[in-house]
């Protein structure tokens, strides 16, 4: 049954991949359907993954973080549902950058951010199947990355991380 599904499958991922460029899916969200889109073993199980798809958002239901975010002795912290833009600049001083980008709406295919901390850690946490890359420049830190070692999620986007640190780590993690 596999080989007749496929078709279907790939029309039903295609469609999960537009909802998330549309910002319609979280990061999160997508990578859940489409796993459910490759497990599926009928038209039935199949056609649950793509149900329910959410309307396109209207401006005001998502908060957007701005391109730059700077702190001084405080962290800066972004999760839950924000629009998150390519060119992307946070950096603390005497505090962290965390970034979990797991119910981050997305619209574009490549994601570059840059977060530069002084006296404190860079810290990102992506769901299963998105590509970080990752570029850091440490003094007196070290890089974590601890990514599951799964395929990438065709449709998802790829992220560009460009972490500075002075005194302090650079951490990246998935989770589910």
């Amino acid at each position: 049954m596999t080989d007749e599904l496929q078709p279907a499958k790939e029309a039903a991922q295609l469609s999960l991949e537009r909802a998330v460029g549309q910002g319609r899916l979280t990061l999160d969200q997508f990578t859940e359907r489409v796993d459910l889109v490759w497990q599926a073993e009928t038209h039935a199980e199949l056609e649950k993954s793509t149900a329910g798809l959410p309307e396109p958002l209207e401006d005001s239901t998502v908060v957007v973080v701005g391109s730059v975010r700077h702190s001084v002795f405080d962290d800066v912290k972004r999760r839950g549902r924000f629009a998150l833009r390519s060119g992307t600049s946070v950096s603390s001083v005497f505090g962290d950058v965390r970034l979990d980008l797991r119910d981050a709406v997305i619209t574009e295919q490549v994601v570059d951010i840059t977060g530069s901390t002084v006296f404190g850690d860079v810290k990102v946490v992506v769901p299963e199947g998105v590509q970080v890359e990752v570029s850091s420049s440490l003094f007196f830190g070290t890089e974590k990355i601890r990514v599951a070692e799964v395929p990438r999620i065709p449709g998802s986007p790829l992220i560009r991380l460009r972490a500075r640190t002075l005194f302090g780590d650079v951490k990246v993690s998935t989770k589910r």
